[in-house]
């Protein structure tokens, strides 16, 4: 079942709504302001309900600073580049200079996540595919193009994300969701005692600036190292390690172990949550995924839903992600998209309970 509600006016003066996809033990709250995850509500073990995502109260939070991206779809370039600048066929690109001489998150004042989507509803599907277009040279890059983000809800707990973009000239296209999650509830504190295990042999160290140092390095031996599980704070804590430190935290991208190219989704996370016994297990086609566990998260009651505050590490993301600025490292997976080969990408959540 999907039903619609409104979500008040955009910075345009557009109506925006709400998506409320219901389909099982889980339901899926979407807005066409930004193609973004504003809730998501699923059972403990108990079967008790909560919603698991962090989120504002009203428009106002996700069209103003919205600093911490919450739920929103990422693009045409999610993390950072460096010297915000891109090279397509011999020719330079420039995106925003947004923080430093770097780029992230494309334009955290225009991007897809600021932007009204067209949306259109499958009831038989429980799925709503939300479009959005961006003319030759905005945001910086080549290309009229055209991105779609499908949500679909399964009645089994699973929601499918596909992102795509279809263009008329080669572009390049980095697209991912910046959904934090906190299995106890959003408004339940912090998720240091929630364990995660994260299906990488290798991450990416970072500069001081947090832009990629152009390395991949193994994680053995390292807080990185999530390959068997550990609680989340037991990462954060390690403030000796250098990479650590520099993120307060989880804050780097993990090389997903078993990339290819146009392959099925496989799997990248399982968190479990001891106290209320929630799950979520995430898949990709990406060959990476962003590890955040908000160690800069500062919203207060005036803004954040249900009068929550959210404080560091009140929620993790994990962002599914092409390696952060890799198009300035060749020997590094790169997306496609070509007239002839859209760029489409999947992130598949299941939700459960242990």
């Amino acid at each position: 079942m999907i039903t619609i509600n409104s979500f008040g006016t955009a910075p345009d003066g557009t109506p925006a709504h709400v998506y409320t996809l219901a389909n099982g033990p889980v339901t899926v709250r979407l807005s066409d302001f930004g193609a973004t995850i504003l809730g998501i509500d699923a059972p403990d073990a108990a079967g008790n309900n909560a919603d698991i995502v962090l989120g504002f109260a009203g428009i106002g939070g996700y069209a103003g600073t919205n600093a911490a991206c919450y739920g929103a779809t990422i693009g045409p370039v999610a993390n950072r580049t460096c010297g915000a600048e891109v090279t397509i066929a011999g020719t330079s690109w420039h995106l925003a200079a947004n923080e430093g001489e770097n780029n992230l998150h494309s334009d955290l004042e225009h991007g897809l996540h600021k932007r009204m989507w067209a949306a259109v509803v499958d009831e038989g599907a429980c799925r709503v595919t939300f479009t959005c277009h961006l003319t030759h040279g905005e945001l910086g890059l080549p290309g009229e193009r055209t991105f779609t983000a499908t949500y679909e809800l399964a009645s089994d707990g699973t929601l499918t994300l596909t992102y795509r973009c279809e263009t008329d000239q080669p572009t390049f296209v980095n697209m991912t969701n910046h959904t934090y999650f906190n299995l106890a509830g959003h408004a339940s504190g912090d998720v240091r005692a929630q364990e995660a295990t994260v299906h990488a042999s290798r991450y990416l160290p970072v500069r001081e600036d947090s832009v990629s140092e152009g390395i991949i390095e193994s994680v053995l031996g390292t807080p990185f190292d999530l390959r068997s599980g550990a609680a989340l704070g037991t990462g954060v804590d390690a403030q000796n390690n250098v990479q650590i430190a520099r993120g307060r935290g989880y804050d780097h991208c993990f090389c997903i172990d078993g990339f290819e190219l146009d392959a099925a989704p496989r799997p990248a996370l399982e968190v479990h949550d001891p106290a209320s016994g929630r799950s979520l297990a995430i898949a990709i086609t990406q060959p990476g995924a962003h590890l955040y566990t908000g160690n800069w998260l500062d919203d207060g009651a005036n803004l954040a839903k249900g009068g929550a505050t959210y404080s560091p590490q009140a929620g993790f993301a994990f962002e599914p992600e092409y390696y952060p600025d890799g198009m300035h490292h060749a020997d590094w997976p790169q997306p496609v998209c070509t007239p002839n080969h859209p760029y489409e990408e999947t992130i598949v959540y299941r939700f459960g309970t242990c």
